[in-house]
């Protein structure tokens, strides 16, 4: 018993540095190569070689609201998800040979939210180095196929605000639409306060709504507020560079498509007041934007959307 104690408070001293961060490397790298053309990607082999600017995605979940704990006296590892959501949650070690556990390590497993999750049993056997890391992503997993358009049904996604606007930046755009999480969202100029609307019913997963700092600048990128909606099949709508404490809904509520959930702003990265809006996926290995249309119709660069 001794030295089973001695062992876990071996990886006790590991795990005191676990710190959970995004699945994906929740990071863009913008470069400019060459012949002068600049780049952004969220693939690190694609900028060696450059220098480049590193900034964070968009709509990041706060890291503090996954907590994981290990009880010294039984060797049971758990992770409390202080989410009101549903998250994807990864264990990640190295030397596995120096351990003994039951955890499924490199597995994403869903955890509940506002729940401690029994995540398995760990003891270090040896005093070889070991590193215990872990990553999670906001909402459950999702099942459909993500290499599809969302839907065709013309109201399945309604316009997500109120009044008629031009898409300024689609899908796969040169300025910032490269990484999975916004290769297919859109910039939609417009007014700042003009009102938000979910564009499906669903269930507020996440939020950060209290910046009011933003400009051209990728330095502003981490204060976008931005308000995250799940719906029932797993998908999950956002909508960032809301203005500053404008919300109208708050985490775990029940909202209803049409429903005004916030303002328009331009807090973070940003050239202008607009809406960036898309829908995505949790994939297990990295939040990922999907095709969509918005009341039926494909929201390609300069066109035209309304209510």
């Amino acid at each position: 018993m001794k030295d089973m104690k001695r062992a876990v408070v071996i990886a006790v001293l590991m795990l005191l540095g676990l710190a959970a961060s995004g699945i994906s490397s929740g990071k863009i790298l913008r470069f400019v190569d060459e012949n002068g053309v600049t780049h952004y990607t969220d693939d690190e082999a694609q900028a060696q070689g450059y220098e480049y600017d590193e900034f964070d995605d968009l709509g990041q979940p706060d890291p503090d609201n996954v907590v994981f704990r290990l009880d010294t006296e039984t060797g049971r590892l758990y992770v409390m998800n202080k989410f009101s959501s549903m998250i994807t949650c990864k264990v990640h070690v190295t030397n596995r040979e120096a351990i003994d556990s039951d955890v499924l390590f490199d597995t994403p497993l869903e955890i509940p939210g506002n729940t401690e999750y029994y995540l398995g049993y760990l003891e270090v056997l040896s005093e070889d180095e070991v590193s215990i890391t872990s990553s999670f992503d906001i909402g459950s997993l999702y099942r459909g196929d993500e290499n599809v358009y969302y839907s065709t049904r013309d109201r399945d996604l309604i316009v997500p605000f109120v009044g008629k606007f031009r898409v300024t930046q689609g899908w796969e755009g040169g300025f910032t639409h490269k990484g999975p999480k916004s290769r297919y969202a859109i910039d939609v100029s417009m007014p700042i306060g003009t009102k938000i609307l979910a564009t499906k019913s669903g269930k507020v997963l996440d939020m950060r709504m209290n910046s009011e700092r933003g400009g051209p600048d990728p330095s502003f990128r981490p204060y976008a507020n931005y308000i995250r909606i799940g719906h029932d099949d797993g998908t999950m709508s956002i909508y960032v560079h809301l203005k500053g404490n404008s919300q109208l809904v708050k985490p775990g509520d029940t909202v209803k498509q049409g429903q005004v959930i916030a303002l328009s702003g331009n807090t973070g990265y940003t050239t202008g007041p607009h809406l960036h809006f898309a829908i995505q996926t949790n994939t297990g290995d990295g939040i990922k934007s999907i095709k969509f249309k918005l009341n039926g119709k494909e929201p390609f660069s300069r066109t035209l959307l309304s209510n």
